[in-house]
């Protein structure tokens, strides 16, 4: 079960890879809108040791999240607190899982991005 919940937690990371800052002055916590700090609200208490780039895949999110369906909205939330649950070496395995991943070949990487989709 807990393999699982790693490999659920790459599958945040793998999804939003690709997601840019709306505005690169936003990097605190404090600095963020209403909006966003309440969308990223499972991750306040990370919010200011986060690396930039986390903090940019997650603001992408925030960005998008608004025009979500409600499944997705709720996925999302579902995910930032199970992260938010992980204790520091919990996150330091699934961040080794998810570099493994992104050495695989871009077909591999499709088929688990749908399973992990599909749960």
């Amino acid at each position: 079960m807990a393999g699982y919940r790693l490999i659920t937690l790459c599958g945040i990371f793998f999804f939003f890879t690709t997601e840019v800052l709306a505005n690169p002055n936003q990097l605190d916590w404090k600095d963020l809108t209403n909006q966003q700090q309440e969308i990223l609200g499972p991750l306040a208490e990370d919010w200011n040791v986060m690396k930039l780039e986390r903090k940019k895949k997650w603001l992408g999110i925030a960005k998008r999240y608004p025009k979500m369906s409600l499944k997705e909205q709720h996925r999302i939330q579902s995910q930032m607190q199970s992260w938010h649950a992980l204790t520091s070496e919990q996150r330091k395995q699934v961040r080794e899982i998810y570099k493994k991943m992104e050495q695989l070949p871009a077909q591999k990487r499709q088929e688990i991005k749908q399973r992990w989709q599909d749960n």
